[in-house]
């Protein structure tokens, strides 16, 4: 049985959809100005069509869409005739878009495997899953749905407006615990190849994802522009780039070089996952070794300003990976803990030192209860808070912030909340969350820039979203048969 979301349709209707998805794509950049590289515009046609029906009718629709562009936009036009200057980026949209079908027909295959297991008898995983783990990941999703979406009121509440770490953090530290978690008992018992060449899939498959996003965001925006003529919408966030040199801003994007503004964390997170091997192994000597290890890395590179070089624009990575990565690492570390039983250890002087932390950056972003004490705003400019490089006190503000959801018992009371569940099948799924969130994101910018004229537009926007990414969530568990056993533990299961 294949795996596709439009199986049920007949062949023909795949087809015909194909076609239309293909025909919207043409229609909105049919009045923008072309240069050699629109085409890229086309992507998202291939994708959908990837996605909802499979092979066939995506490269259907990347030999539909080289048609078209070839007819009616390369010179000469109106004809299929191509120039030797036209071929490069031809080529590179074609093997872009096969990369695309390809990504597809791998985690359907995945899936599919996942499916016929679990019809089988077999379970999906041996490796248990940690509800907390999955709620608070699906709480930073939601986060990082709300602030990625300037100008909306449900901004104003996430919780970087109350000290000085944000859902970056989280979004890092959780995925070194999710990482050791999947891969650490395997590492340790000798299955290390196993392990490096699973991590190195992953990080290709987000490599992929990376790059589809980056190009459905730009083709996002551009619509934006086009339909309710604001131009600005392509002046921000590296999107620049693309409208004065098109070329140059897709090898960039492949090369992770550029990264558009809020489409610029998979490609830490990729680099870290390729570190994690080396964490393991270290870890396997002793946890406090791979910690310092790390903690050196850091402080070199931030006392010697070390970071990837960003490309074509002078600069560096927004998130620098080599200071990011000691997040990581501690993630990596309570994860091993994890799997092992154990638990994190509580002090009354632990938990004193966490609150005061919190406490403090509560004054400090909210200026004194606003004001009310007065001056605490200035703090902020003497502090070590910068995001980039994983400021120091920014750090330090997460793990007090961790510390003390584990030690105050939040996620056990919040287990009978209405919420625990639709927010822990959101982080069970979360690269598909995660990917659509980007784009509802996206839309989201496109929508308060140019329709959004009362706060009250912002509920449907926001919670609207979110309904919608709790559904596709819903349907992706149904799809696979999730049948993994539920276990606590201590910083998500009891804390």
């Amino acid at each position: 049985m294949q795996v596709t979301f439009g199986a049920r349709a007949a062949l023909p209707a795949q087809y015909a959809i194909t076609i239309v998805l293909v025909a919207v794509c043409f229609l909105l950049r049919w009045e923008l100005p072309w240069h050699g590289f629109s085409f890229f515009l086309f992507v998202p046609a291939v994708l959908l069509g990837a996605a909802l029906f499979g092979k066939g009718p995506a490269i259907f629709a990347v030999a539909l869409t080289v048609a078209v562009a070839t007819f009616f936009w390369l010179d000469p036009i109106y004809s299929f005739w191509i120039t030797p200057h036209q071929v490069p980026p031809l080529a590179l949209y074609i093997l872009l878009c096969i990369g695309i079908v390809g990504l597809c027909e791998w985690t359907r295959a995945g899936l599919q495997r996942r499916m016929s297991g679990a019809a089988a008898g077999a379970p999906a995983s041996n490796r248990p899953r940690f509800e907390g783990l999955d709620f608070w990941r699906g709480f930073v999703l939601c986060t990082i749905f709300a602030d990625h979406i300037p100008g909306n009121i449900f901004e104003n509440f996430t919780y970087r407006n109350f000290g000085f770490s944000d859902a970056a953090e989280a979004f890092v530290f959780l995925s070194g615990v999710s990482l050791a978690l999947a891969y650490g008992r395997k590492f340790s018992g000798g299955r290390r190849l196993v392990v490096v060449f699973a991590l190195l899939r992953r990080a290709l498959k987000l490599y992929c994802v990376h790059i589809a996003l980056s190009l459905a965001a730009i083709a996002i925006f551009a619509a934006g522009s086009l339909v309710w003529r604001a131009p600005e919408l392509l002046t921000e966030h590296g999107r620049d780039l693309f409208v004065a040199d098109a070329g140059l801003c897709l090898t960039g994007i492949v090369s992770l070089g550029h990264q558009l503004g809020y489409f610029n964390i998979l490609p830490l997170y990729i680099v870290l996952i390729t570190l994690v091997p080396v964490y393991l192994w270290l870890a396997g000597f002793d946890r406090r070794l791979m910690l310092a290890t790390s903690a050196v890395i850091y402080a070199g590179a931030r006392l010697f300003a070390w970071d990837l070089p960003s490309w074509p624009i002078p600069g560096g990575w927004f998130f620098n990976p080599l200071t990011w990565q000691l997040m990581m690492a501690i993630g990596i570390a309570v994860g091993i803990e994890l799997a092992r039983g154990g638990t994190i250890a509580r002090s009354t002087a632990c938990t004193i030192g966490a609150a005061a932390v919190v406490l403090l950056g509560l004054l400090v972003a909210t200026d004194g209860f606003g004001g009310t004490l007065g001056g605490w705003g200035r703090v902020r400019g003497w502090l070590d808070l910068d995001k980039t490089s994983l400021g120091l006190f920014r750090l330090v503000h997460f793990l007090a912030l961790a510390y003390l959801v584990e030690a105050s018992g939040v996620t056990h009371r919040l287990r009978a909340s209405v919420l625990f569940s639709p927010l822990s099948v959101l982080g069970r799924h979360s690269l598909l969350v995660f990917s659509l969130l980007s784009l509802f994101a996206a839309a989201g910018q496109v929508l308060v820039v140019t329709v959004r004229t009362t706060a009250w537009f912002d509920l449907p926007l926001v919670g609207g979203g979110i309904i919608l990414l709790v559904c596709a969530a819903r349907l992706a568990e149904a799809g696979s048969l999730f049948q993994q056993p539920l276990v606590g533990s201590a910083i998500h299961g009891r804390a």
